[in-house]
């Protein structure tokens, strides 16, 4: 099964240890979040990064640090739907 675009983002990010990576992997996430506009569509498009991003830590281990980063970030995105939507 492919990984989606952002998820393949950070594979590669990841394991370039570039300066600036994980601002350009979170650019990676809003730009494929930009393409679900209704609250609910962005959640269930942040639960399959997630679940993508599970994948990826099986596949590539040596990312861990640098998806738990991610996975941070896109807990921030979570929150920020929920106090939108209450």
């Amino acid at each position: 099964m492919a990984l989606s675009e952002p998820v393949r983002a950070v594979r590669r990010l990841g394991s370039t240890a570039q300066i600036g990576a994980i601002v350009l992997a979170e650019q990676a996430i809003d730009t494929y979040l930009d393409g679900y506009g209704r609250p609910d569509d962005r959640a269930v498009a942040l639960d399959i990064l997630l679940r993508d991003l599970a994948r990826l830590r099986f596949l590539e281990p040596d990312l861990d640090g640098f998806i738990g980063e991610v996975e941070r970030y896109i807990d921030l995105l979570y929150r920020a739907l929920a106090r939108r939507a209450a």
